[in-house]
């Protein structure tokens, strides 16, 4: 160490001095280097990001996947088609054996009708044969007045 007391207190005015730090051309170059650089990493994650999905996109694998999917979902849609018509043919079936039903009342209802009135026809002949009958009971004694009238009156004459 140096007797020198101006050197001592150079040395103690240099530790007390606080840095400033200085950018230098050379610094701000290397920090641009950086910036260019995680763009360029960026770029080509995009691109790798890409290729990979291409090459997952054209796979083996996802066009086997593909082709279930589609052979399922047309296995799906046949088994409702078949749901549905199975449905709509027991519709039929029911609608037809509610018409054939409704038909048969009708016919039913027709000849119970038919037999209604037929039975109101016979009756109501029957009641003009009685009455005919019952008339000509009671009549017989007018006719017989009536006759004896008109031969008496054939008579006088």
């Amino acid at each position: 160490m140096s007797n020198d007391p101006n050197v001592d207190k150079l040395k103690a005015e240099e530790r007390l001095k606080v840095e400033i730090p200085v950018e230098d051309e050379e610094a701000t170059k290397a920090d641009v280097q950086e910036e260019v650089d995680v763009t360029a990493e960026l770029r080509n994650l995009g691109r790798q990001f890409v290729n990979t999905l291409n090459s997952a996109w054209n796979s083996e694998e996802r066009q086997r996947f593909e082709t279930e999917v589609r052979e399922g979902m047309h296995s799906f849609a046949s088994e409702i088609d078949k749901a549905i018509e199975e449905v709509r043919s027991a519709e039929a079936t029911e609608k037809v054996k509610t018409e054939a039903s409704q038909v048969a009342e009708k016919v039913q209802a027709s000849e119970v009708g038919q037999k209604a009135l037929s039975g109101l026809a016979s009756g109501l002949q029957w009641l003009s044969v009685e009455l005919d009958s019952l008339a000509t009971k009671f009549g017989t004694p007018e006719k017989s007045v009536s006759e004896d009238e008109a031969a008496e009156k054939t008579d006088s004459e």
